[in-house]
């Protein structure tokens, strides 16, 4: 799809605008420039994809997890600098700069600029039209100087020296380097904030409004919000952050140009020729590298005040640091933000909701259920056992409601709480109730921690023999361990009991085993 509109959107350009060329002519050159860069990043993506597919264990964890993508960056950044250049070069046609006064010119003006390179390459992009330099590479082995054969026929010597010092002002800078620890930078930075974001969401009216007015549930709704935030933040940091420093690292890279010939002014002519032959651009914003008129402008004030020069390398330094520090505040949020930070914050606004409701309609059984489930599954059991009883108040008889308040006054956590003999009157009105296994379970528990284990043990009987599958194997487990420590104790009953075959297979059970995996 992507390369799709981008095909469709030159075809009409070379249709409206006349580039001179049939528009399929103009689409396939264009494919060629821009189709190499995308490759490394769909191979890198491909591979990252079947090792998550097929790994295991810590490796799998660490893929699927925040930090999976920033080493899939510096994989592709690796693979850029180590493995692309050469391999760009063939795909794009890059032919080596002939023997000449024009590759002594360049040897020369790398020479002076101490920049070490493998090659000097003629870069025929879109057909050779295009007019422009660059530098590709990180290391002097797989470094190579590109220069488009109308920027070579249209500058001149003085002009072209000036292009190459701008070119080697971003080497100077690092800033193919610092453009990697920005990319890293948004990648550590988009997830916490995005959490945050999501944090503060989840509490507000259209969250709920979304909750209650679609078919989808809450982790389908959080799922689908956290993308929408993780792309609305990558758009920001691209736009905006990475823009600013693409800006300042561009006006940098001039800078170095105009200092390094001594203030001349070859590199603002230079600018003003490409604006004019690349179709009279000189006055058109550009989001990531200046307009032209405002890049040549700053030269000249240059010019009259030279501290300007300076004053805006503290600026990039300043604003890098300043990125750092944001990069260092996100990494800190990694490690302290909650893991159910989001879904935490949500509860607290669903309980909010729900306590004013039942306030203004205290005998909606619902509610009062609602927010005796919330309670108990956040560990508030004291405020699940209120709503509980409040539920019992409206309608004594909710067996489900019986049980699990039965279930908290025998089992919960904080032992404050536990009124086993009333757990027991609790769960034997549910089960004349309702006689399900789960109510038996919670019977035969009652029974249990009273120590009235024969009739624990009968129960839990019970409620093994009414299920199957799955949910019967948890009943067994907890039968079991109890016949085990009957047995430790010699309490076991006169007539033994035979436990229950499972989906038609003899079950076997050692009582020891069963018990060391409770």
């Amino acid at each position: 799809l992507f390369f799709l509109y981008l095909s469709l959107g030159w075809y009409h350009s070379a249709r409206v605008l006349g580039s001179g060329k049939r528009p399929l002519t103009f689409v396939r050159e264009n494919l060629q420039a821009t189709g190499p860069i995308i490759l490394p990043w769909i191979f890198i993506s491909l591979l990252l994809s079947l090792l998550t597919r097929f790994s295991r264990g810590w490796l799998r964890d660490f893929l699927v997890g925040g930090y999976g993508e920033v080493a899939v960056l510096l994989l592709f950044f690796a693979f850029l600098a180590l493995v692309f250049p050469p391999l760009l070069m063939r795909l794009w046609k890059c032919q080596p700069l002939p023997g000449g006064p024009t590759r002594q010119l360049m040897e020369a003006i790398c020479q002076r600029q101490q920049l070490a390179y493998r090659d000097i390459m003629v870069w025929p992009l879109l057909g050779g039209q295009a007019v422009t330099a660059g530098v590709i590479g990180f290391v002097r082995r797989f470094r190579y100087v590109l220069l488009t054969p109308a920027l070579l026929q249209t500058l001149t010597p003085h002009e072209l020296e000036a292009v190459c010092a701008h070119e080697i002002g971003h080497v100077k800078r690092f800033h193919m380097q610092l453009y990697l620890a920005l990319l890293i930078g948004i990648s550590i930075i988009i997830e916490p904030l995005g959490q945050l974001l999501m944090f503060l969401f989840v509490q507000t009216d259209p969250f709920f409004w979304l909750l209650e007015n679609w078919d989808f549930n809450y982790f389908e709704i959080a799922e689908g919000l956290s993308l929408f935030f993780m792309l609305l933040l990558l758009v920001f940091f691209l736009r905006f952050v990475f823009g600013f420093f693409m800006r300042n690292f561009e006006r940098q890279a001039d800078l170095h140009a105009f200092t390094s010939l001594h203030g001349s002014l070859a590199i603002a002519l230079a600018l003003e020729k490409v604006a004019r032959l690349s179709g009279d651009i000189r006055d058109l914003p550009n989001w990531h590298h200046f307009g032209i008129g405002e890049r040549v402008s700053f030269i000249q004030r240059c010019v009259a005040q030279p501290g300007l020069v300076q004053a805006h390398h503290r600026k990039v330094y300043l604003a890098l640091a300043g990125y750092g520090l944001l990069v260092a505040a996100a990494l800190s949020l990694h490690f302290t933000l909650p893991a159910d930070l989001v879904l935490q914050a949500a509860q607290d606004k669903q309980l909010s909701r729900l306590t004013e409701q039942l306030a203004q309609a205290p005998h909606d059984n619902v509610l009062a259920m609602s927010l005796a489930t919330m309670h108990y599954e956040r560990g508030e059991y004291r405020q699940a056992r209120d709503y509980y009883e409040q539920c019992l108040r409206i309608n004594p008889e909710q067996p489900e409601v019986l049980n699990n308040l039965a279930w908290l006054l025998i089992t919960c956590e904080d032992e404050s709480l536990h009124d086993r003999p009333y757990g027991l009157l609790l769960a034997r009105k549910a089960v004349r109730l309702k006689r399900a296994p789960h109510i038996l379970d919670t019977l035969a528990h009652a029974y249990w921690y009273l120590d009235r284990h024969q009739e624990a043990i009968d129960s839990q009987q019970q409620a093994v023999d009414m299920v199957r599958g799955r949910e019967r194997l948890g009943y067994q487990r907890t039968l079991a361990g109890w016949l085990w420590i009957m047995e430790r104790q010699g309490q076991l009953p006169i007539e033994p009991l035979s436990l229950p075959e499972q989906a038609g297979d003899k079950m076997e059970i050692d009582l020891d085993q069963l018990l060391t995996t409770q």
